[in-house]
């Protein structure tokens, strides 16, 4: 496994992530702990649960299963919570009614955890002011139970003016931003602004949504859209009309040719960029997680020259 620093934050954390979405509540108990058993023997120390309203109608709570669900695999499979990097959301959904610190300790309660190692913001809502959001992500950050944060899906100016008011006053500026990132959906992270943001304020991308929602997997190629799949008819029908389906299959033939999957060379891709600390995946079973740690046996392999013919499919 390669670690990277989660940007300025000196946070070590390994080039993979393993994702919680829509996974452990859907699995069973066992197939869980087998999924996260296999990322961390394969030096996956890096591990993201987002809180997700309940879609299965079981839950015992309409918001916020997932982290009991998650934090009870952990413990169940004894791993030691100070060798993993741990990450989550704040959704701001509940605010004012419910402030940062309210929210953060709703997720730490269910998790059944004193601290969390990062949490990515989603945009704050218009009633929370930039610098009150970062005050109270200081004191959360001064109270032991967040150690740094990051920014969720925002764009290139608001993240670089955050930074700004961040130095300015004095407060914790973000070390990472969470964005969309894959061989077909380049931008924002190849943006020229976001890679200039990222450069002069220590910002480490964790990339996500790199296998586009399993298309550059190779499970939609030919097939029709099943219960496993994310996509329905219509959004594949969707795909097709846009090309997708077409570039996917342009990133299958790259992928045979240097003898790796689809996924693989998705992963190798996105992990080429030095931007990117950490590609952030989801998986139901531990072959899966098996066929990305087979993304960094292909890094040496993804040359400049295969990049640029990468880059091309979707210029």
């Amino acid at each position: 496994m390669e670690y990277r620093k989660l940007g300025h934050s000196g946070i070590a954390v390994s080039a993979l992530s393993l994702g919680s979405w829509l996974t452990f509540e859907y699995i069973g108990e066992q197939d869980g702990l087998a999924v996260i058993a296999r990322a961390i023997d394969g030096g996956i120390n890096f591990l993201d649960d987002a809180r997700y309203d309940d879609r299965t109608g079981k839950a015992p709570i309409p918001s916020g299963y997932s982290e009991v669900v998650f934090g009870r695999l952990l413990r169940k499979g004894g791993w030691k919570r100070e060798s993993l990097v741990i990450a989550n959301k704040l959704w701001f959904e509940f605010y004012p009614k419910e402030d940062l610190t309210a929210e953060l300790n709703g997720s730490l309660s269910r998790l059944q955890m004193d601290y969390l190692d990062i949490v990515y913001c989603a945009e704050p809502p218009a009633s929370l002011p930039l610098l009150d959001m970062l005050r109270q992500i200081e004191r959360l950050i001064a109270s032991g139970k967040l150690r740094t944060w990051g920014v969720l899906n925002w764009p290139a100016e608001q993240i670089e003016d955050t930074c700004k008011l961040a130095i300015a006053e004095r407060l914790p500026p973000p070390c990472a931003a969470q964005l969309p990132y894959s061989i077909v959906q380049r931008l924002p992270v190849e943006m020229p602004q976001t890679q200039r943001v990222c450069d002069a304020h220590g910002i480490g991308v964790v990339a996500s949504y790199t296998l586009h929602g399993g298309l550059l997997s190779g499970k939609y190629s030919g097939a029709p859209a099943s219960t496993d799949h994310r996509m329905d008819g219509k959004q594949l029908e969707e795909l097709r009309r846009k090309g997708m389906l077409e570039k996917a299959a342009q990133v299958a033939d790259f992928a045979q040719e240097l003898g790796c999957t689809s996924a693989q060379l998705a992963i190798a891709y996105c992990l080429k960029n030095p931007s990117v600390a950490s590609v952030l995946f989801g998986a139901k079973t531990p072959k899966q997680v098996e066929e990305n740690l087979g993304a960094l046996n292909i890094l040496g392999a993804v040359d400049d020259g295969i990049l640029n013919q990468l880059r091309a499919i979707t210029p």
